[in-house]
């Protein structure tokens, strides 16, 4: 029995228990759903087209960029911002499983799926885990993982401490705090001419994926190719 099957026998069981419920809005949906058809028609998937190389919809200074190229499915504003906030949160897991999936017919699409090589995602501080449970990342990353077969490796990376939320600070800021907080852990990596797929939940300057990037490529990396939900565009004023 595949573990994807035993997931699947788990949760029809654990229904009978505690009923599925859609990770955003809290109705109940059945079983073997993620998210109820009505906040799934809310969620602001892209639709244009955005940089392959930087992801977004007016271009970052390519030069600068260690990772190869990055995929995401959706602007991080309305819905997609409750969405993650509960994934965070309130181990509102659904979502994470439901993200992965769709991230993975990307990757499909792209081609990032035949030549990654290791599955690994951006570090949350020992002490954070601890209070939340988990790694809402990880958990992204995992979920893509059983999706494409890639084999994981979550001890590449690490992060000296915790800090301010990402979100209170300015893009000046993100560049230093993650130039600061985040190192490798050379003695676990076997990634030498690998291409390593990289996931966070939200890609917003890019710093934190940039700086994870880099380390990566300087533990023998290939090539690093990033993944996330939702990134937010440069173009505040932007209609799709």
């Amino acid at each position: 029995m595949t573990v994807v099957s035993r997931r699947l026998i788990y949760k029809f069981l654990l229904d009978f228990v505690y009923p599925n419920r859609c990770p955003i809005c809290g109705s109940f949906i059945k079983w073997d759903e993620l998210l109820c058809k009505n906040c799934e028609c809310k969620l602001p998937f892209h639709k244009k087209i955005l940089c392959e190389k930087c992801g977004k919809d007016k271009c970052l200074d390519h030069d600068s960029l260690h990772f190869d190229s990055i995929y995401t499915l959706m602007r991080y504003e309305d819905i997609c911002v409750k969405a993650i906030h509960q994934l965070k949160d309130d181990r509102q897991l659904n979502f994470a499983e439901y993200s992965a999936k769709l991230l993975g017919n990307v990757l499909r699409e792209n081609g990032v799926a035949d030549q990654a090589d290791i599955i690994t995602s951006v570090p949350m501080h020992r002490s954070k885990r601890r209070k939340r449970g988990y790694d809402q990342a990880q958990k992204l990353a995992h979920f893509a993982a059983m999706e494409l077969g890639i084999k994981e490796n979550y001890r590449l990376l690490g992060r000296t401490r915790d800090t301010a939320e990402q979100h209170t600070l300015t893009a000046a800021q993100r560049k230093t705090h993650a130039e600061d907080i985040y190192y490798s852990l050379a003695k676990h990596a076997d990634i030498k001419g690998k291409n390593v797929l990289l996931f966070d939940d939200v890609y917003t300057t890019g710093a934190t994926l940039n700086v994870c990037s880099r380390l990566l490529k300087e533990m023998g990396a290939k090539k690093v190719f990033c993944a996330a939900i939702a990134t937010t565009l440069l173009d505040e004023k932007h209609k799709e």
